[in-house]
């Protein structure tokens, strides 16, 4: 072979070498555009933060947020619980639609029992339901994190969310941010939607009720941790393109032993029904054949101790809590102001917190804080509640997705209101 032919198998080669560099930086150019023109959310979850937590002095970072960002009066859906509420924001769905209808549960159809240790993927993805961490990888490129949230780590239509952490209370609040950032800054594949929990205030309160020094020292720390988020978006420099929604599932009431009811004291007979639901709202499956003589008891009781009896199709339909085979045939809940549960209280000379039964209680109103580019400044809904489930239009348009696509009880009411035109 001659030095001229050499010369040409050569240069072809070079040319076509740079050719190939040429296009892959294109390609990746073009992608790394593309991310960077995803919308970006950050849905964050303080579990039992009650919106009168907010306020100059204990919460500096969030009483700021609120003057300056989107807010509003948002209460739970009921039962007002950790697992379906969070699932309800997640969906958009009331838990009758969704199925995850307290902490704890039965299915007369599998024959077993959820609660919050035993949470296995048969009890989340009804075909129905469609969290917004899966509606948002419906979108060609786009990632979902969830960390620690109700539901995240699970399958839905075959599909599941691209980054996942189970709970892990071991992991500090800024270091769930540091999670948080390092899946949302990643070279190759970013997330662009991220949903957060933290266990706390609620698992202090529950302890030393929520006004108590230990639960006010985890209201400061979660608004330290706002704080924290605030800094490494804006080093980042993603403060500008990214939503932040900061919630809690419920609020938190405060009981004492003179409010409180163990109901394993007061009733005659413990064996001819099962119990679901822990407190406040309890489920009540009686034995085959006892039916009446179960209910007819609890309405007897229900006279003289601060609670309400309902058949389940006589649950208030406004509580939307009657059309799901986990719901149990009768339902206990407590009267405002009462806790009733099936335990005997180990502090009864102090006060504890709970929550779960009429989710429109001034005590139950959730956090609701939400700033950047999609939401107007200095905004205040002002006397116009809204519950949890109107979230997911919210997110749909701020990520947007086709809100005609997806199944849901929330509606837009509030989307108008609180967003800048996008």
């Amino acid at each position: 072979m001659n030095n001229k032919k050499i010369l040409i198998i050569v240069g072809t080669l070079v040319c076509a070498t740079i050719l190939v560099i040429v296009a892959s930086i294109i390609i990746t150019q073009s992608s790394g555009d593309d991310q960077n023109d995803q919308p970006r959310l950050i849905v964050i979850s303080f579990d039992g933060f009650r919106a009168d937590y907010v306020s100059p002095t204990l919460t500096p970072t969030l009483w700021s947020l609120k003057q300056t960002g989107a807010t509003g009066k948002m209460f739970p859906v009921f039962v007002s619980k950790t697992f379906p509420n969070h699932f309800s924001i997640a969906t958009g769905l009331y838990e009758e639609a969704h199925g995850i209808v307290a902490n704890n549960m039965y299915d007369p159809e599998f024959k077993a029992v959820f609660d919050l240790s035993h949470s296995t993927q048969m009890w989340w993805d009804n075909g129905y339901s469609l969290p917004i961490w899966i509606a948002n990888q419906q979108v060609d490129g786009r990632k979902s994190g969830g960390i620690m949230w109700p539901g995240s780590g699970f399958t839905f239509g075959g599909d599941k969310a691209y980054y996942s952490i189970d709970f892990n209370r071991t992991l500090s609040m800024q270091q769930r941010v540091d999670l948080l950032m390092k899946w949302f800054t990643d070279t190759e594949n970013p997330a662009n939607l991220v949903m957060l929990y933290i266990e706390n205030p609620d698992e202090t309160a529950h302890n030393h009720g929520p006004f108590g020094k230990e639960t006010l020292e985890q209201v400061m720390m979660a608004d330290r941790t706002v704080a924290y988020l605030l800094e490494n978006l804006s080093q980042h420099n993603l403060t500008e393109s990214t939503n932040i929604i900061l919630v809690s599932d419920h609020g938190m009431q405060e009981f004492d032993a003179k409010t409180g009811i163990n109901l394993t004291a007061i009733v005659p007979d413990l064996t001819s029904f099962r119990q679901f639901g822990g407190s406040q709202a309890i489920g009540i499956l009686p034995n085959e054949g006892k039916e009446e003589e179960v209910y007819q008891m609890f309405v007897s009781l229900a006279k003289t101790n601060h609670f309400r009896v309902y058949k389940k199709d006589e649950i208030p339909e406004e509580y939307h809590y009657r059309y799901n085979r986990r719901i149990m045939p009768i339902l206990l809940e407590a009267d405002p102001g009462y806790e009733i549960a099936f335990t005997t209280w180990s502090h009864q000379d102090e006060k504890w917190g709970n929550h779960g039964n009429n989710n429109t209680q001034p005590e139950m109103e959730a956090l609701f804080i939400a700033t950047g580019p999609a939401f107007k400044d200095s905004f205040n809904l002002n006397q116009s509640s809204f519950f949890n489930i109107d979230l997911y239009p919210i997110m749909v348009k701020i990520l947007d997705l086709d809100i005609g696509s997806y199944n849901y009880n929330g509606t837009d009411k509030i989307t108008k209101n609180l967003l800048d035109e996008l």
